[in-house]
């Protein structure tokens, strides 16, 4: 078989998984607010009346190998949150036509009827900024003499940062539209280790950037630390000037000992994440 033809069936394969993997999500999606739609309308019935809360985000909010953030805060509340949240996810494919129109749909109809949600949770902005071996983008070349705060290329970063909050004013207009009582809950992660542990075969993330830019390691976690406070900076600019969003306050919360890896807290971690949310709502 000649290049030309492997490459045509490896094309066709990748697009037949595709789309047996877009069939799944919708099943799935369909069955999640099926399920949670049911539980709303049931605690309805029993004149009861919990907070009704939407999420969408990433890893953190969905986490493959632990229990994120979602699953934390539906223990400590005691009730079910609607998640549709997706590691990997970055700020833009939530805000894709396909998610939009899923987003839409929900903060439409509400949890039941003549019903909204209390609250619509968010977290974006981390696979955006580090993932697919961008964080070295954001950096200068280390000279000797710099500081953290020399490092950090803000020309670069403001593009992205511009970016990001473009997806998430986006988000807030669709918040506006469909449910302006809804409440938006943001958060910035917490203040990450760039010790190149990844997980199950994901990762590193920041330091071969770091790496790269031969970043000495007396500096790195100071670089990383002052890049995520510009994040958090970024998205409290966003809510002040907007009605009706909360940005919790997460960064300083987790521990060395807390951390699974680059980017995710262990379970523990993420409890207490969850307990910030919670403390909040």
């Amino acid at each position: 078989m000649d290049y030309s033809t492997r490459l045509r069936n490896d094309l066709k394969a990748q697009r037949k998984r595709q789309i047996r993997l877009e069939a799944r999500t919708e099943k799935e999606f369909e069955k999640f607010c099926t399920k949670y739609h049911r539980w709303v309308e049931d605690e309805r019935n029993a004149n009861r009346a919990p907070l009704t809360i939407l999420a969408e985000g990433d890893s953190w909010f969905r986490y493959p190998v632990g229990f994120g953030v979602i699953y934390q805060l539906e223990k400590l509340l005691d009730l079910e949150i609607l998640n549709l949240a997706s590691a990997g996810d970055e700020s833009g494919d939530m805000l894709s036509i396909r998610q939009k129109k899923r987003l839409v749909r929900e903060l439409k109809s509400g949890p039941a009827r003549r019903m909204k949600y209390d609250y619509l949770l968010f977290s974006a902005g981390g696979n955006d900024l580090v993932g697919a071996d961008r964080f070295h983008k954001w950096l200068h070349p280390y000279v000797p003499g710099m500081k953290a705060s020399d490092v950090i290329n803000s020309r670069a970063l403001g593009i992205a940062f511009a970016m990001l909050e473009l997806n998430y004013n986006e988000l807030i207009e669709i918040r506006d539209t469909h449910s302006p009582s809804t409440k938006l809950v943001f958060h910035s992660y917490d203040l990450a280790i760039p010790d190149g542990r990844g997980v199950c075969g994901r990762g590193p993330w920041m330091k071969p950037g770091l790496d790269l830019r031969n970043i000495p390691d007396k500096l790195r976690r100071e670089v990383v630390a002052l890049f995520l406070k510009e994040f958090d900076q970024t998205l409290r600019a966003i809510a002040q000037s907007h009605a009706n969003i909360i940005v919790i306050e997460t960064q300083g919360t987790l521990v060395d000992s807390e951390w699974a890896n680059e980017l995710h807290p262990r379970n523990v971690g993420f409890k207490k994440i969850a307990q910030q949310f919670a403390l909040s709502l």
